[in-house]
């Protein structure tokens, strides 16, 4: 349950040309604090919110105010309604679907060849980086995430969510803090890759996951970069021959 803690919120920040203080409105005191909860971990992504009526009588504040303040975090990606469930911390918080603009690029190849080419700099460094810090558990989860897209593939259902999250599960094992908020948005390369590849290399790349998590599982800095280049460099070449 969130604590009240508006009564300690310091509601006063100051204009440093006018050098007077400015007066927050409640709405963004509740915002704040509610944000320190999830900064705190008192509420983790994927967690739900307490409903209204308790956050209104825990911050001693009006349930309009707490309705409003909702609505920014939601605005603002931090929150999530799901109808008839409730609201929760979204999975990724602060960063939407899109964060830079992706879909509203005119040339959709160019910017495929243009992430691939990102993601041969980051993701050869996670590779690597992974193959030097993974435990056991991460290595656990990226053996599940493999076999649960090989599952999909050959259910032929959409295996885009759990492709994404054996990216991000290798990035997160590396230890930095940074990376797996990259990941995610360099990763809307997979549903371009499909279009454009018409989904002939869902195989390949079944086989080229299982491979980089071994590497990383064996401990190999050099193989897991090298079968993550690979991995990314087949689909850019794919990419590359396709004619519009």
């Amino acid at each position: 349950m969130v604590q009240r803690s508006l009564l300690d919120f310091n509601s006063l920040c100051y204009n440093s040309q006018q050098e007077r203080p400015v007066r927050k409105s409640l709405t963004q005191q509740v915002a704040e604090t509610l944000i320190e909860e999830v900064r705190k971990g008192n509420l983790k992504p994927g967690d739900r919110v307490p409903n209204e009526f308790i956050l209104a009588k825990d911050m001693d504040v009006g349930r309009s105010t707490i309705r409003e303040a909702v609505k920014q975090l939601v605005s603002s990606n931090v929150f999530e309604i799901r109808r008839g469930d409730g609201t929760f911390v979204c999975e990724n918080v602060g960063i939407g679907d899109d964060p830079l603009g992706f879909q509203f690029r005119r040339d959709q190849k160019k910017l495929a060849m243009d992430l691939c080419e990102m993601r041969l700099v980051i993701e050869t460094w996670t590779a690597k980086t992974a193959a030097m810090n993974a435990s056991e558990d991460d290595i656990k989860e990226m053996e599940r995430l493999c076999k649960e897209v090989e599952d999909l593939v050959m259910q032929g259902k959409n295996h885009e969510g759990p492709d994404i999250g054996l990216h991000v599960c290798i990035a997160k094992s590396t230890g930095n803090s940074v990376v797996p908020l990259l990941v995610p948005i360099l990763m809307n390369a997979i549903p371009l890759f499909t279009k454009f590849t018409n989904g002939s290399l869902v195989m390949p790349s079944i086989k080229q996951h299982k491979e980089i998590v071994d590497a990383i599982k064996c401990h190999d800095p050099v193989r897991a970069v090298r079968t993550m280049a690979d991995h990314i460099v087949l689909n850019r070449d794919a990419i590359k021959d396709v004619d519009f």
